[in-house]
């Protein structure tokens, strides 16, 4: 029942938060903005989200996981419902930076309630939040593109109304126990946790594909068009790469309560240097499909397990503290990536900057094979973890 509800919440508070992004763009326009302060509102809510969220967590760590969530939901919902009301672009970019700072309340919630009702299969359940997550990213264009043939405004009611459905649909989760109330932001205890090796090599292992993605997210649709694809060609490429995401989310957090997180961790690594390697070698959409495809799979297993291998050693207490300083840590590489990459494909061309995607993935092989396992060692003692 808990598995089911979380996959529920997850997908429709991650549907929501795209649906709009599509008409963002043209409404921005519309409303007076020239092309920069299009860009300020696109990347607002997601700045905002990073930069509060390694604060954010200690809200629900203190207040209680669904308590806090509700509360994130809905001012998100309302945000949401608001912009469908603006006349000016200076007040969208005001509402999306308020939406961020909803996120930024409602991710380390959802992140520290998914530890607490995990029971011992962390993989499970936050292989789960990342395949509903991924399913979101992939169905929300698409519904933002079709809702914005009624109107511009019509995909702002549609997540303001699916946000308040997000916090219907919480008031089913059980009430945490003790667990949920009376944590306070201990600063030194989180320099602690965040001095030790273990937690920059779970963080590695994650921001090796918010790394890689926002590279090849960025390229491969140029490099595709070069080959003579057509819009919809380059939009199955795009889509394939979610799916193979979000299969692995779903498949690898399974597995790895059984036999452990390092092996895939480990495996994965290689095959996202041989698929930067293989787009870099391709010249027809086909081989650019299945290399990409090959990187979702790969990519969205060491994302998903270096968050599991976190959440496995992090006390429920302070789950939501930790777990949101540790998810806004790895979404910072997203903001450096596609400039790293666009700045390498203009000095070293293209198709040698795909090349650059898997370099971390190098880094990070080494590192995987000399973390210990840590499926079931909440409790062990953080020097045990590095041979």
């Amino acid at each position: 029942m808990k598995i089911h509800l979380l996959a529920i919440v997850t997908f429709i508070l991650f549907l929501s938060t795209q649906v709009g992004v599509p008409v963002l763009p043209r409404l921005s326009a519309e409303l007076g903005a020239n092309p920069q302060e299009i860009a300020a509102v696109l990347s607002s809510a997601l700045m905002t989200l990073v930069a509060l969220q390694f604060v954010s967590g200690v809200l629900a760590d203190r207040f209680g996981r669904r308590a806090v969530l509700v509360v994130g939901a809905a001012l998100g919902g309302l945000t949401s419902l608001l912009c469908a009301l603006v006349t000016q672009w200076q007040w969208l970019l005001a509402l999306r930076i308020l939406g961020g700072a909803a996120d930024a309340i409602a991710m380390p919630a959802l992140l520290g309630l998914t530890a607490e009702i995990s029971e011992g299969r962390q993989g499970t359940f936050f292989g789960v939040l990342r395949s509903s997550q991924g399913l979101s990213f992939i169905l929300a264009p698409s519904l933002g593109g079709w809702l914005s043939l009624y109107s511009l405004r019509a995909p702002f009611i549609v997540d303001g109304l699916l946000s308040f459905a997000a916090c219907g649909v919480l008031f089913l989760f059980p009430r945490g126990g003790k667990i949920e109330s009376g944590h306070r932001l201990n600063l030194a205890e989180l320099a602690r946790v965040f001095s030790q090796r273990r937690t920059w090599a779970f963080a590695l292992f994650a921001a090796v594909n918010n790394f890689a993605f926002p590279i090849l997210a960025a390229l491969l649709p140029v490099q595709a068009l070069s080959l003579g694809s057509a819009e919809w060609q380059i939009a199955l490429m795009l889509a394939m790469e979610s799916i193979g995401f979000t299969a692995a989310s779903f498949l690898v957090g399974r597995f790895s309560d059984r036999v452990g997180r390092r092996p895939f961790v480990i495996a994965a690594q290689p095959l996202i240097v041989l698929a930067s390697i293989g787009l870099y070698h391709a010249r027809d959409l086909p081989t650019l499909i299945a290399w990409y495809t090959l990187f979702g799979l790969a990519g969205g297993t060491t994302f998903l397990l270096g968050l599991v291998m976190m959440a496995d050693v992090t006390p429920h207490d302070r789950a939501a503290t930790t777990l949101g300083m540790f998810d806004a840590a790895i979404d910072l590489v997203i903001f450096v990536a596609p400039v790293v990459g666009i700045a390498a494909s203009g000095w070293a061309g293209l198709d040698r900057a795909l090349i650059l995607a898997g370099l971390p993935a190098l880094i990070a092989l080494p590192v995987a094979l000399a973390v210990r396992e840590t499926r079931g060692s909440r409790q062990e003692s953080p020097k045990r973890f590095i041979r």
